[in-house]
């Protein structure tokens, strides 16, 4: 893929620029807890909106279901929250999708997809040009499609073969079934792939492709699944949250487990940017569209930049950086399979773009004298963590 797109660097590259990107420059860590405690914020009223919007559906106990699924990825302790809310929930009356508590549920629900368009904008080093309510707008649109899509993928996975059947008007038997209980697990995991890559898309203030999208989404689903069972594992069998804090050890692994989901969100969007960064048909770092920097002018941008902060002006968003550029140049179409892709002018000639050079690998930011850099301060904590693990593991075998 990364010849497809005449990427000039390796994958082992592509992953060091990621992780350099990601946690020396972008604070990915201090990025990820902040999602961390939007979305713990944002679950409950999450809950509300999906049992109101799962009652419309044809399929009986549907969110059950779709939590036993996530059981199989999710810490106990942490799924243990979400289902006592759930079936409190459940338990009251419900007035339908349009009442104002569940209008209200969805409203606070937003606010943790208002955070993640923020944190995506920090990765794609842009800043957020759009007007509050137009960030906000986007923000239910995510909450409402993500939702929608979740529970319709979920519904088609759980009653597939009886949904085909129904279709065709014949029995197709236990061997097709069979088949199917082993192709939706793949189907889960392009699901997921999909989902994250619609909040890529339609989340950071900026004109995307979706070929630029795939690596990252992929890659993030892949780091999720692998750091769910991995935090699972950990807590089952090494970490004693419950009997070492109470009943708050469930909200810490609920909290540790949404900070890891939105750290991986992160390290997707971080490489889908260092991707199209690195390739001739992608966005430079810092554009919203591609070629702004060419047709605008370093120059002309950082005055109108500087005019709109004297005026106490926003950045322009990509709508409006858009309309004054036009449409991107030529040469900085993505290939597409069937369609070769145009040559693109080597270095140096008069219309040559700044995009898509072969760039030196990026510098680490120097750290202040006396300042504790933060990845030591990070080993660390996961050192302390490893060694009382190994110590509780010790105890109960010796018990």
């Amino acid at each position: 893929m990364l010849a497809f797109l005449k990427v000039p660097l390796s994958w082992g590259q592509i992953l060091r620029r990621t992780f350099d990107e990601a946690f020396y420059k972008d604070n990915c860590f201090g990025l990820a807890a902040q999602l961390a405690y939007y979305f713990f914020f944002a679950l409950f009223p999450a809950l509300l909106f999906l049992v109101a919007l799962a009652s419309y559906f044809p399929v009986h106990q549907l969110v059950d279901d779709m939590f036993r699924t996530l059981g199989g990825y999710v810490p106990r302790e942490a799924l243990t929250i979400m289902t006592d809310q759930l079936r409190k929930i459940s338990e009251g009356k419900q007035g339908g999708l349009l009442t104002i508590g569940v209008l209200t549920a969805l409203w606070s629900t937003s606010s943790a997809m208002t955070a993640i368009i923020d944190t995506l904008n920090t990765a794609y080093d842009i800043e957020e040009g759009r007007p509050w309510w137009k960030v906000r707008l986007i923000a239910i649109a995510l909450t409402i499609a993500i939702a929608l899509f979740i529970l319709l993928s979920l519904a088609l996975l759980l009653v597939g073969p009886q949904f085909v059947e129904r279709m065709l008007g014949t029995y197709l038997g236990s061997a097709f079934e069979v088949g199917w209980n082993v192709l939706r697990w793949p189907l889960l995991f392009l699901v997921a792939s999909a989902g994250i890559a619609i909040i890529y898309y339609y989340a950071p203030d900026a004109e995307q492709d979706w070929v630029w999208l795939t690596p990252g989404s992929i890659i993030a689903t892949m780091l999720w699944l692998l750091a769910s069972l991995g935090f699972k594992y950990y807590v089952t069998n090494m970490g004693a949250y419950t009997a070492t804090y109470g009943a708050i050890g469930g909200v810490m692994v609920l909290m540790l487990w949404f900070y890891l989901s939105g750290l991986v969100i992160l390290l997707g969007a971080e490489m889908n940017a260092e991707i199209e960064h690195a390739s001739p048909y992608g966005k430079d770092e810092g554009e919203k569209v591609p070629g702004e920097k060419r047709k605008i002018g370093p120059a002309r941008m950082r005055a109108w930049m500087a005019e709109r902060k004297r005026r106490g002006e926003k950045p322009p968003s990509s709508r409006e950086v858009k309309d004054l550029v036009g449409e991107p140049p030529a040469d900085l179409t993505p290939p597409t399979p069937g369609h070769p892709a145009p040559a693109v002018e080597p270095a140096g000639t008069a219309t040559s773009a700044p995009v898509g050079r072969p760039q030196p690998e990026p510098a680490r930011r120097p750290q202040p004298e006396g300042v504790v850099p933060g990845w030591l301060i990070g080993t660390a904590v996961v050192g302390a963590q490893v060694w009382f693990a190994v110590k509780s593991l010790g105890e109960r075998r010796g018990a």
